[in-house]
């Protein structure tokens, strides 16, 4: 009875925070497996990742829609890499679909302190155009606590744009607090101001103000990894947002 009113807890936080606070975007594959957000050595995974904004529940036409494709390999025992490509974002009415960006990322695990209950990240990252119009650079640094079956994370970020000459400089970042499900699953609350996701970084958003909240739930399924995110714009934004993600990771001797 005791475990059920703790489940039923987490579950109220967790919908509390979905519709009053702020919002991350997070790779809870790696938070699943209590890791840094640094992929292993020799590790490869791949995914896709698409996104759907409902920006004016009164005018469908206006909903939003992009796809995002990442490529993920560990170089050393501290060090990862991604790649990745994004489609335009669009709306129902415009219905276009061409790749539109593309990113690159590096991720070095500075700390690791009692064997994985501590992770500290470095991640440098570069968004830009493929009409190079616009380049993004972010400098972060994730914070990683593993404690019992919870893991707490806060995520500094700051943003750096420099489009048509000039420089805008944005500091935000995310945070969240996860729970392992039987090494099988999570679920988590995440909040995030002015950073990934709810920027203004290349015009693209999952929601439409600064500010969001987060349901995350995510589960292993042979070599696949399924994450579905539920997010709401606050600061009087009236739009919510839906992200699926598929990640496939590969066997090639490393396991994680």
């Amino acid at each position: 009875m005791a475990k059920k009113s703790f489940y039923a807890v987490v579950l109220g936080l967790a919908l509390f925070a979905f519709t009053t606070n702020g919002y991350p975007c997070f790779d809870t594959f790696l938070f699943l497996h209590k890791k840094s957000m640094v992929y292993p050595t020799g590790y490869a995974a791949a995914d896709m990742l698409a996104e759907y904004s409902v920006n004016d529940a009164r005018d469908a036409a206006g909903d939003s829609y992009f796809t995002n494709y990442n490529v993920y390999y560990g170089l050393a025992e501290r060090f990862s890499v991604q790649f990745g490509v994004s489609t335009v974002e669009t709306t129902r009415d415009e219905s276009r679909n061409a790749v539109d960006s593309w990113s690159a990322r590096g991720v070095f695990n500075a700390l690791n302190v009692g064997g994985g209950t501590y992770y500290l990240d470095l991640i440098l990252e570069h968004h830009t155009g493929v009409d190079a119009e616009g380049n993004t650079t972010v400098f972060s640094v994730p914070n990683i606590f593993n404690i019992s079956n919870f893991i707490l994370v806060i995520h500094p970020v700051y943003e750096l744009t420099r489009a048509s000459g000039a420089n805008e400089y944005v500091w935000g970042g995310h945070g969240g607090i996860f729970y392992n499900v039987n090494n099988r699953g999570i679920i988590g609350i995440g909040a995030e101001y002015a950073s990934a996701q709810s920027s203004s970084a290349l015009n693209r958003r999952l929601t439409e103000g600064e500010a969001a909240a987060s349901l995350f739930v995510g589960f292993n399924f042979g070599n696949l990894y399924f994450q579905n995110e539920f997010a709401k714009g606050l600061q009087n934004s009236r739009d919510y947002g839906v992200a699926a993600t598929v990640k496939l990771f590969l066997d090639l001797g490393v396991h994680i």
